[in-house]
């Protein structure tokens, strides 16, 4: 790969960091965990659910002091609950991207140093 290329193969890899950690710096709260909506008995034998399927719920999983741990969401909750778990999602797969950006950053900067090496005889 020649310098000029590799240059601008670096800036571009730059400018998408740069990126991502301006999106992951914005302030705004995130739910560590996974949110499920799952379908649930309320236990009532005269209800619906006793014999179809359940009454939708969303379902919050996490870990606390190294134990998993399950908690059901109120329903007047839940939209800013699963907002709040979207944005962590997001900034997990940023920080993955850039761990990929790294990795690309380094083979790119590696085989730079390569192709200028001298031989010594």
């Amino acid at each position: 790969m020649s310098r000029s290329s590799t240059k601008l193969s670096l800036s571009v890899l730059r400018a998408r960091r740069r990126t991502l950690l301006r999106q992951m710096a914005r302030i705004e709260p995130v739910l560590l965990g996974n949110v499920y909506d799952v379908m649930r008995r309320c236990g009532n034998p005269s209800c619906h659910c006793a014999t179809q399927p359940g009454h939708r719920q969303t379902l919050w999983i996490f870990t606390e002091k190294g134990r998993r741990r399950c908690k059901f969401i109120r329903r007047q909750d839940a939209e800013w609950v699963k907002r709040a778990w979207r944005r962590y999602r997001d900034c997990r797969k940023a920080l993955r991207e850039i761990r990929a950006i790294n990795q690309r950053e380094l083979a790119l900067l590696r085989a730079q140093i390569h192709n200028r090496r001298v031989r010594y005889e």
